[in-house]
């Protein structure tokens, strides 16, 4: 009798939960679902899989700093030698193929991997510098430029002060701000914005047809999308706009979000972390990064 799809997602799920690896790329190789040598494919997902049991990271529903945890896993092999970059690549090549896989079987409707990104692979001829990060004049030049245009003002902000991922960014709606509280939920992390966040969040909310006043308009604006931007694209051509009013070079957001490590590291829950160890871990290793690329700490 032939394995019908749900069955197979099944097999997969319980694999997946349970952190078996070996009959997890067993299961989705033998039956065509993932490509490669399972040998070499449970060779590079193997230490991922040890950590994310071993810090109870759930693969498959991800947290909201499953980016830099996992940054910080690929940075060390299993025998705590430091990882080559193309081994960290081949990681997480296998990874995306792992991730292509379970959204083909309907376990995941979003990539936990978009805009992830790893140095690039290893050459014969020396690296080329590190692109150096924007300084902070530079952006609040550009934040300064970006006041006429709310929605804009209010996403670099989230990205700055918060290092609110992008694709959490898009897809917020209302229901994920409190006015009370001026606080964010973002993912599985409540997040106490700074004061020109939340201001900024306030007056888009106010336009979206809240009103204090009025405590039904809440529950009315709770289901409307806070921006208007439908693509990374869509926000990057913004962003890009912008930069050429303010006479200043394309910062991409991710950029952006990478400085609030440097210049808005106050606390975990502030930009997004679900533990303190990971937040520590993340931030130490963007300020030896800053202080070697960024002239502005």
């Amino acid at each position: 009798m032939k394995e019908s799809t749900d069955e197979l997602a099944t097999k997969v799920l319980q694999a997946l939960r349970s952190y078996q690896l070996d009959t997890l790329v067993a299961t989705l190789h033998e039956r065509g679902r993932l490509p490669g040598r399972p040998a070499q494919l449970i060779s590079n997902l193997r230490p991922i899989f040890d950590a994310a049991e071993r810090d109870l990271v759930s693969l498959l529903r991800p947290p909201a700093d499953f980016h830099p945890w996992l940054h910080g896993v690929l940075l060390t092999n299993l025998d705590g030698t430091e990882a080559k970059v193309n081994t960290r690549v081949s990681r997480v090549t296998a990874l995306r193929a792992l991730y292509r896989a379970l959204r083909k079987l309907g376990l995941l409707q979003l990539d936990p991997l978009f805009e992830f990104q790893l140095p690039a692979a290893e050459q014969r001829h020396d690296p080329q510098p590190r692109q150096p990060l924007p300084t902070r004049a530079t952006i609040e030049t550009l934040l300064h430029q970006a006041r006429t245009d709310p929605h804009l003002y209010a996403a670099l902000l989230l990205l700055w002060h918060h290092a609110l991922p992008l694709t959490t960014l898009l897809r917020l709606k209302w229901s994920a701000f409190h006015p009370d509280t001026r606080t964010l939920l973002r993912d599985d992390v409540v997040s106490a914005l700074t004061g020109e966040a939340a201001t900024a969040l306030e007056r888009l909310h106010h336009r979206a047809g809240y009103d204090p006043l009025f405590p039904e308009t809440l529950e009315e604006t709770a289901v409307k999308r806070i921006f208007p931007y439908d693509t990374v694209d869509a926000l990057r051509l913004r962003v890009l706009q912008t930069c050429t009013d303010a006479g200043l070079k394309f910062i991409p957001p991710g950029q952006i979000k990478r400085c609030a490590l440097r210049d808005h590291a106050r606390s975990a829950a502030h930009l997004g972390y679900r533990t303190h160890e990971h937040y520590q871990k993340v931030v130490a290793m963007a300020q030896a990064i800053t202080a070697e690329a960024s002239p502005e700490r």
